[in-house]
């Protein structure tokens, strides 16, 4: 799958504060940017529930979980699935974070992770079985898997986007492990 059209209504760049947001967790949990000030965070948008590529990111992030906890940062799963495919996808995969619903894209679009794909017959057959809408031309739009770390005042630290999910967690983790060292140096 090919990201054809990256699409940001915002582009939010690192230094800057990131837009306010009010989301629901999978156990109707409120969450908003004001809950996370005075700890980092970490919102990684994903496109789908269950899908290989998330369910291998969702699992990475629980397996260095414990890293993050350490430096009391919060992870955030953000994607336009229900409250209800977010808890099965959790206690699936006994994951220790929240997974937060987006239904309506507000924050996906927000974030400027929303964008356009151009698949290839195969491509578009396992995205129709995932409930993507796929047009004749076999374009869809879906988001952009990225990630934004948050310091703890609101600010965004670092981000990435249209990542590749393989070894991503540990890669935010590393970032997370510099920016703190470095903010506690002074």
């Amino acid at each position: 799958m090919d990201l054809m059209k990256y699409n940001p209504i915002i582009d939010i760049e690192v230094g800057a504060r990131v837009p306010d947001f009010i989301l629901v967790d999978e156990n109707d949990k409120t969450i908003r940017l004001s809950d996370l000030k005075g700890s980092p965070a970490v919102l990684y948008f994903y496109p789908k529930d269950s899908s290989a590529g998330c369910t291998q990111e969702a699992c990475d992030f629980r397996d260095v979980y414990h890293d993050f906890r350490e430096l009391d940062c919060a992870i955030y799963g953000i994607s336009p699935d229900t409250k209800e495919e977010h808890a099965i996808f959790s206690q699936e995969h006994d994951l220790p974070f929240e997974l937060c619903v987006d239904p309506d894209l507000n924050m996906v679009k927000a974030f400027g992770v929303w964008g356009e794909y151009q698949l290839d017959e195969k491509e578009a057959e396992v995205a129709r079985e995932f409930g993507f809408n796929v047009d004749e031309n076999l374009k869809t739009w879906g988001v952009v898997r990225s990630t934004f770390l948050i310091d703890k005042d609101g600010i965004l630290m670092h981000k990435w986007v249209n990542v590749n999910f393989r070894g991503h967690a540990s890669s935010v983790r590393d970032q997370l492990n510099t920016s703190f060292k470095f903010d506690i140096a002074f």
